[in-house]
């Protein structure tokens, strides 16, 4: 439980493992451990998301799925998604209607799935628009475009998730130094990205023209910059998953805070907060 200018709140900081194949749960006032979701076969944690059904999805990369666990006993419940339409999946989030889309990093594809799990097709076929390595990120917008972080080609790309049609490269290479985009996070009107190889966070206005580089490059020991969150605790969260540690900076300055988390952790690549 945290309390901030009276105001009270309790939440946990998820932090998916790729290489511990977990998904670890901490309390971001105490910094303390409390557990792994138990069950399951996760092989490479990757993106995860809360569902409609208030349940936890994880990617599992290595064995193409998607595994679904209680976000209140910490158990596995099943494997939603599994081998059709997944292809080294690293990223899931629903649609307004509910229906799950998948990123596939090794096809570059953007899947999409009925809420019953049944595999509906390609929304975004192979290569569209140069689209190479959809990563963790992968996302809709609030302007209701689909916003996927292009590893390979170091650009973000943004499609119609109606129809799946390429619309247009919003950040090209190299636009603010942008390289390796993992995670897209939208707040006060910008758009927030990781970089990987650049060990940074970069912002952008809704236009796509750069902003500034907030987290600057190795801030803090930061080492491929993967996973971010935003905490009620005025706290810019982000993984470093080269060297296993979670780091908080200001969120008014960018400034490197404290090591949240080493301990436990195996390549952390993405964070979640959940009530």
């Amino acid at each position: 439980m945290l309390l901030i200018s009276g105001c009270t709140y309790a939440e946990e900081l998820l932090v998916s493992n790729y290489f511990g194949n977990n998904v670890v749960r901490f309390d971001p006032h105490s910094k303390r451990n409390l557990g792994t979701f138990d069950g399951g076969s996760l092989q490479g944690a990757l993106g995860m998301t809360t569902g409609p059904d208030r349940r936890l999805y994880v990617c599992s990369e290595i064995t193409n799925e998607v595994q679904r666990f209680d976000l209140k006993t910490h158990r596995y419940l099943d494997t939603f998604l599994k081998g059709k339409g997944l292809s080294h999946p690293t990223a899931i989030f629903f649609d307004a209607a509910g229906s799950p889309f998948v990123a596939n990093f090794e096809e570059s594809t953007i899947s999409r799935f009925n809420s019953k799990g049944r595999y509906l097709g390609n929304r975004v076929v192979p290569k569209e628009g140069g689209l190479d390595g959809p990563d963790v990120g992968t996302t809709l917008g609030p302007d209701g475009k689909l916003y996927a972080p292009s590893f390979n080609s170091n650009a973000i790309l943004r499609f119609d998730p109606k129809n799946g049609a390429f619309l247009d490269t919003f950040i090209a290479a190299g636009v603010g130094g942008m390289t390796q985009p993992r995670t897209i996070l939208f707040r006060d009107r910008m758009v927030w990205v990781t970089c990987d190889n650049g060990n940074k966070v970069v912002r952008y206005r809704l236009d796509g023209t750069y902003i500034d580089t907030f987290v600057k490059p190795g801030a803090g020991g930061l080492r491929g910059a993967s996973g971010m969150a935003f905490g009620k605790d005025g706290y810019l969260y982000v993984s470093s998953w080269r060297n296993s540690r979670v780091l908080r900076y200001s969120l008014k300055t960018g400034e490197f805070v404290d090591v949240f988390a080493d301990k436990g952790l195996k390549g952390c690549t993405y964070l979640l907060f959940v009530p």
